[in-house]
């Protein structure tokens, strides 16, 4: 991450990288998608006819059965999600275009996790439907990188700045995801800790994780103040790592496809067919993926993508 920072800064023509810097990418501002909401959904709906015979079927039947809530308009509640109607076997997913690469998202990460819920939906053990998040979290992570090839028909010309910026993004999430889930740790078993105490835990932890961050004389954040603004350290405790988990098998599938991108969807399919029927760290075996916590997975990940970068 280090080094992907530094070529970020390179590429911003920057001498340091400030907090406020650190969700843009380009000089020329970060790639957005061509073309309306409605053009976007049709653009998907030719992505994953292309991708497989699996994805055509899933995604057909989304559009067709109208189970895509995704334009906005006024008071209309803010986030995105995927949910499934079991009595009607049918993913359904919500969301609100605004415009952004976030919208392609949804097309990508939110159907990643709505095409495993149809293709295990048809389980008759309804406890297979039971699925853990960082088990959930593979499926949508990785069709991310799955659907790359597909990304000129929404960022047209800026297809190439778009996977740059995904891959960089999805390997800086790592070493943020695992600082929330460790201060997390560090509050829950010191419930005595004063504010400034856990401000100070996190600053400690923001030097280790993100030694390039530099808050340019913004006394809250500086002091400690920014991990207020995340909303699962109050809501969902101790999910964060979930993420971090699966972000480490998507980026697994990442190198996995460019190898050989037969064999890997091959594995993403069997995954969510297995959906939630055995262990999370059984699964993963199964498909052929290394765990996350074995010695040697972060190392050797990391050093495979390194080389893809330069």
């Amino acid at each position: 991450m280090a080094k992907l920072n530094e070529r970020r800064k390179e590429r911003l023509g920057l001498d340091k990288l400030a907090f406020y810097d650190e969700n843009v990418y380009f000089k020329n501002g970060n790639p957005k998608p061509d073309g309306t909401p409605e053009e976007i959904m049709q653009a998907g709906q030719k992505m994953y006819t292309e991708l497989s015979d699996e994805t055509k079927e899933f995604f057909d039947f989304m559009m067709e059965n109208e189970l895509f809530d995704v334009l906005g308009r006024k008071t209309k509640k803010a986030g995105g999600y995927m949910t499934y109607l079991p009595n009607y076997q049918s993913p359904f997913i919500f969301a609100n275009f605004n415009g952004t690469s976030g919208d392609v998202d949804v097309i990508t990460h939110e159907c990643g996790h709505a095409f495993q819920g149809y293709i295990s939906g048809k389980d008759p053990i309804k406890e297979h439907a039971d699925i853990t998040m960082e088990t959930a979290e593979i499926h949508s992570m990785s069709m991310e990188f799955f659907t790359e090839g597909w990304m000129g028909l929404f960022f047209g010309e800026r297809k190439q700045d778009y996977i740059d910026m995904h891959l960089e993004d999805s390997a800086a999430f790592i070493p943020y995801g695992c600082m929330v889930d460790e201060f997390q740790h560090i509050v829950y078993e010191n419930p005595d800790m004063t504010p400034d105490e856990r401000n100070a835990a996190w600053s400690r932890l923001e030097k280790e994780y993100k030694p390039h961050l530099d808050y340019m004389g913004n006394k809250r954040f500086g002091a400690g103040g920014y991990w207020q603004k995340q909303l699962h350290i109050y809501n969902y405790p101790f999910y964060y790592i979930d993420y971090c988990l699966a972000q480490t098998c998507a980026l697994q599938y990442k190198v996995w496809m460019d190898e050989d991108y037969k064999a890997a969807w091959q594995s993403y399919l069997k995954l969510c067919k297995l959906s939630a029927s055995d262990f999370y760290t059984n699964m993963l075996k199964e498909v052929g993926l290394k765990l996350p916590f074995e010695d040697g997975c972060m190392k050797d990940m990391a050093e495979k993508l390194e080389k893809k970068l330069a």
